[in-house]
C-alpha cells in the first residue's frame, strides 16, 4: 500500500467582506465611529462585528442562550430580577412549607407560592346576566325546500317570494 504525502501548500481561504457607511451628522453614528476606531487600534473590531451580529440575531429569535453565553452576569442579574435566586434559595422556601404542614399549620387554599406581585390577578369586571334564548319558540321557523331546477336566478326569485309568504 503506498503511503499519501501530505500536500506542502495551504488550502485557500474563502472570506467575504462587508461594508457599510456612517453619517458623520448623526452624533450617533459619529460615536459608533469613534467606538470602530478604538477597537481596530485593539484587534477586536472583526470579532465585535461577528459575536455582535450573532447576538442580535439570536435575541431577534427570542432566543437568549447566546447573551448568557457571552455574558454570564446578565443571566445572574436576570435571575435575580425575576426572584429566581437560586436553586438554594427556592428548596429553602420549600423546606420552610413542609416544615409548617410538619406542624400541623395548614395553608390557605388560596395563598400563592410565588413572588408577591408576580402571576395572574383577577379582573375586577362587573358581573352580568348571559343572554337567554326562551324566545326561539315564539319566532316562525323558515322552511328550505331543496330545488332540482337548474336555473339559478329562477331559483332565486322563487326562494325570494317564499321569504314574503
Amino acid at each position: 500500500m503506498a503511503k499519501s504525502r501530505k500536500s506542502s501548500h495551504k488550502p485557500t481561504r474563502f472570506r467575504l467582506r462587508f461594508t457599510f457607511w456612517l453619517d458623520m451628522h448623526k452624533s450617533d453614528e459619529h460615536e459608533l465611529a469613534e467606538t470602530i476606531d478604538d477597537l481596530k487600534t485593539r484587534k477586536l473590531f472583526a470579532k465585535s462585528v461577528r459575536d455582535g451580529i450573532t447576538l442580535v440575531v439570536s435575541l431577534m429569535e427570542g432566543r437568549l442562550d447566546v447573551l448568557f453565553s457571552m455574558y454570564p452576569w446578565v443571566r445572574e442579574e436576570f435571575e435575580k430580577r425575576a426572584g429566581m435566586r437560586s436553586a438554594e434559595a427556592l428548596e429553602a422556601q420549600l423546606n420552610r412549607i413542609e416544615q409548617l404542614m410538619g406542624q400541623g399549620i395548614t395553608l390557605p387554599v388560596d395563598m400563592k407560592v410565588q413572588p408577591s406581585g408576580a402571576g395572574p390577578k383577577p379582573l375586577k369586571a362587573p358581573s352580568f346576566a348571559l343572554p337567554r334564548f326562551d324566545d326561539d319558540d315564539e319566532l316562525d321557523t323558515l322552511i328550505i325546500n331543496k330545488s332540482t331546477s337548474t336555473n339559478a336566478a329562477l331559483n332565486f326569485v322563487n326562494n325570494m317570494k317564499n321569504l314574503q309568504q
